[in-house]
């Protein structure tokens, strides 16, 4: 049946070309528990376009109607979601929708063009392209937009990030036909490799489960299990080990859709006290055009080191449609991902903001304590609601990072 269903595609795709209609790029959904339908950019109402197309019946649905420029859609490894860069707001964002349309979701809010989106294997994150250090990029961001994490920062163009290989259409060869010279057998891969200093592999899944041993960057391993949101895996290292890892942390190289579920115990870690800061009670104040939003968070250099001061630089705009009527402050809070601990915090401020205006807002921060491990930055714009806006629940900005041992002992 998938032989079939591949030769009708391939079919489908020749005969839109013959009559000029096929798109400069085809994405196919994926196998399995996907629609089954291609996914494509195409300019025919006079702009790009977002469309599906079912190559069973040649059935063509436009999901995206708007006269902004909508291209570079990709399909979510479920099926369920699509991912794509539009220019609609004056410059290119990332926004995810529904297989048919709906739910609309703008991911990143910036200045700066963000383009090519793919999903990561896992369907957690998306990986993208941004020039907006003046130079193009390779970011992260989990798929609801909550998390960013800048991935490169060099002055090398990394346009054209792919987490997994679309499959792509190829109308000029005809299926079942030998090619005219064979294909080099590729080495394999393992299933994943660390992709941390150092990752703690663990009895059972969660950060509160009895280490096992501590695995080292690159460290091959066979993934045999996993849990359903695909947080944690079960892994087999060289040695025979069996136990659990948090998967973010590895660069894993096949779709976990094919790996087993596993039930198994989920162990959080033990509560900690977290510091909360207190709103100053506000006065009632008139309706206001204000509205800050947390924008994109770049840490300089992009892997902070033990005991260095780095730079956390966070964006902080005024997307209303009037100036705030005072400067405002930022609070950080650094804290361990492993239990919650904190581990640092400090404030920045920024000045007087006009509608429209986007202000960096840099802060020094120097981190000592559990190197090689995963810290959380936690950023909120006016933590103390001393600015009156619209929309609130749009000013926190969380980002992960791995602490590097540098010279701490």
């Amino acid at each position: 049946m998938k032989n079939g269903k591949f030769v009708g595609v391939v079919l489908l795709v020749v005969a839109l070309m013959v009559v000029g209609l096929a798109p400069a790029r085809l994405l196919l959904a994926q196998e399995g528990d996907g629609p089954g339908l291609i996914v494509y950019a195409s300019d025919r109402t006079g702009n790009y376009e977002i469309y599906t197309l079912d190559p069973e019946t040649g059935e063509r649905t436009q999901l995206t109607d708007d006269p902004g420029t909508d291209i570079e859609p990709s399909w979510s490894p479920d099926g369920e979601t699509i991912v794509f860069a539009s220019d609609r707001d004056g410059d290119f964002e990332i926004y995810v929708m529904r297989a048919d349309g709906s739910e609309l979701l703008q991911i990143t809010r910036n200045f700066a063009e963000d383009r090519m989106p793919r999903w990561q294997p896992n369907g957690e994150y998306i990986i993208f392209s941004s020039d907006l250090n003046g130079q193009w990029d390779l970011f992260a961001t989990s798929a609801d937009g909550a998390l960013v994490r800048q991935l490169t920062n060099d002055e090398f163009d990394e346009r054209g990030p792919v987490a997994e290989a679309p499959t792509e259409a190829e109308p000029t060869e005809q299926p079942g036909v030998p090619a005219a010279t064979a294909t080099p057998t590729q080495p394999s891969l393992p299933d994943a490799t660390v992709n941390a200093a150092r990752l703690n592999l663990r009895q059972n899944p969660g950060e509160g489960a009895t280490i096992i041993t501590t695995l080292s960057r690159d460290a091959a391993l066979d993934i045999t299990g996993r849990m359903n949101d695909n947080t944690w895996v079960q892994v087999v290292t060289p040695q025979g080990i069996t136990g659990w890892v948090y998967a973010p942390l590895l660069d894993i190289n096949i779709s976990l859709a094919t790996v087993p579920v596993v039930n198994v115990q989920f162990i959080p870690p033990p509560p900690t006290a977290t510091p909360t800061i207190t709103p100053i009670p506000a006065t009632p104040v008139p309706a206001t055009g204000v509205n800050l939003v947390a924008g994109i968070v770049v840490l300089e250099p992009a892997g902070p080191i033990c005991a260095q001061t780095f730079n956390v630089g966070f964006d902080v705009a005024n997307l209303g449609s009037e100036a705030t009527s005072i400067g405002g402050t930022v609070s950080l809070i650094d804290a361990r991902a492993a239990d919650g601990s904190v581990q640092a915090s400090t404030v920045g401020s920024f000045p007087v903001l006009a509608p429209g205006q986007t202000y960096r807002v840099n802060i020094p921060l120097t981190i000592s304590t559990w190197y090689e491990e995963v810290h959380r930055i936690t950023l909120t714009i006016d933590p103390q609601d001393a600015i009156p806006e619209t929309d609130a629940s749009d000013n926190v900005r969380t980002i992960e990072y791995v602490l590097a041992k540098g010279a701490c002992p």
